[in-house]
């Protein structure tokens, strides 16, 4: 009879502790998020940091070998004139053309020396470019794997493990891309054949002779322009006394013969009144 009358008590008692705790209000204690709000933040400014010079480095890299194919570069110019898609063809033909004009100038001496000159150059840039591919396409196959090393190592160093695995593709792609070996670095697989096409245009270049037609005479100069050169006109300050002289010299003769003849007037007229005179007094006497 007692275990009887308990287990009615006993579920009682157990339907009034699920509702009451049923009925309770649910409580969580407050936990400490593990990123502070200023580290997000932080994160964020990094991750557009490294896309931003992921682009900036890529735009740059570009540039650079655009003005090397162009010529445009100092360190690795291309010869004046030429043309930029086919520097060593052009220059071959230029050649041709450049050797034919000293022919016809009598230059062409001249040749087989410019010749060899070439020869020589194009051996000497060929051993060094057979002598620097070896080093160079190591460099080129390590790249990748160092790249992705570095990716790595950024994320399991990173505090924010997500925010650095989202921003590990622009770190490898920077590195793959615009390092010095990269893809579109100065010595990668594309800017070493650029330097290797340029080094070998110059190396082909022949300046152009200056060509004197020899049909072509002298202008000859006038003799009167000959003359004037060899003889230049007075000035005018001492033309001007030169004439006033000249004409003061007639007025002067002229004054002196006026002169003279009012002289020997006198010494007439003088004689002839003596000689008068002196016949009328023999006439007298006689």
């Amino acid at each position: 009879m007692e275990l009887t009358a308990r287990r009615p008590l006993l579920a009682v008692a157990t339907l009034t502790t699920a509702g009451a705790l049923a009925l309770a209000p649910i409580t969580v204690a407050p936990h400490a998020p593990s990123v502070s709000p200023m580290r997000i933040s932080t994160d964020a400014v990094q991750l557009t940091d490294a896309w931003s010079d992921l682009a900036g480095d890529t735009v740059v890299s570009v540039v650079t070998l655009g003005a090397m194919f162009l010529g445009a570069d100092s360190s690795y110019p291309l010869p004046s004139p030429t043309i930029p898609f086919a520097p060593v063809i052009t220059q071959l033909v230029l050649n041709q053309l450049i050797y034919a004009a000293q022919l016809f100038t009598g230059n062409g001496g001249q040749i087989p020396g410019e010749i060899a000159t070439h020869v020589d150059a194009a051996l000497t840039l060929a051993g060094e470019a057979i002598g620097a591919v070896p080093a160079l396409l190591g460099e080129w196959l390590k790249l990748p794997f160092s790249a992705a090393q570095v990716a790595i190592e950024y994320v399991t160093t990173a505090t924010n493990p997500l925010l650095a695995l989202f921003q590990a593709p622009a770190v490898f792609l920077n590195l793959a891309l615009n390092n010095q070996y990269g893809l579109f670095g100065q010595v990668g697989p594309i800017g070493f054949p650029i330097i290797i096409r340029n080094i070998l245009a110059k190396a082909l270049y022949t300046p152009p002779p200056t060509i004197t037609l020899p049909f072509k005479k002298a202008a000859s100069t006038p003799k009167s322009a000959a003359a004037a050169i060899a003889a230049p006109s007075p000035a005018a300050p001492s033309g001007t006394a030169s004439s006033a002289r000249t004409k003061s010299a007639a007025p002067t003769t002229g004054s002196r013969k006026a002169s003279a003849k009012a002289a020997k007037a006198p010494t007439a007229k003088a004689t002839n009144k003596s000689g008068a005179g002196t016949g009328q007094g023999h006439s007298k006497r006689g």
